[in-house]
């Protein structure tokens, strides 16, 4: 389950066509929902989903990358020690808010993934 759902975030961090793509990540959740037993595993694919349908511009989504990956998940992410799963969904936020262009959210959010890769001893702010 989780190697389907890394290999699913390099997809998209790798410029997949969202259109297909979006198709797969659905049937991947169909086919994985019984396990999804951990919630951050769930609310990290939940995330990547809405991430894909925010970049589709899909009206019936989540318009905005805040409504689907909020403060609260990412601090559950990092009270449970899912680095992992909280280093996606930041990535994710990052990327919504270069591509739409919302200036004012990628500093803070470019902030907090240095945050958490200093906790893990191998990053450095200096070109914030």
């Amino acid at each position: 389950l989780v190697t389907g759902m890394l290999h699913a975030y390099r997809a998209l961090f790798t410029g997949s066509l969202l259109k297909p793509f979006s198709k797969e990540v659905a049937l991947f959740m169909r086919n994985n929902s019984e396990r999804h037993k951990r919630r951050l595993m769930h609310l990290s694919v939940l995330s990547l989903s809405n991430g894909i349908s925010c970049l589709r511009g899909n009206s019936s989504g989540p318009q905005y990358v805040d409504e689907f990956i909020t403060e609260e998940h990412l601090a559950e992410a990092l009270r449970n020690k899912e680095t992992t799963f909280c280093e996606c969904m930041l990535a994710i936020k990052l990327m919504c808010s270069c591509i739409f262009r919302r200036l004012d959210e990628i500093k803070p959010i470019a902030r907090q993934y240095l945050e958490l890769f200093e906790r893990q001893g191998s990053a450095s702010a200096q070109f914030i």
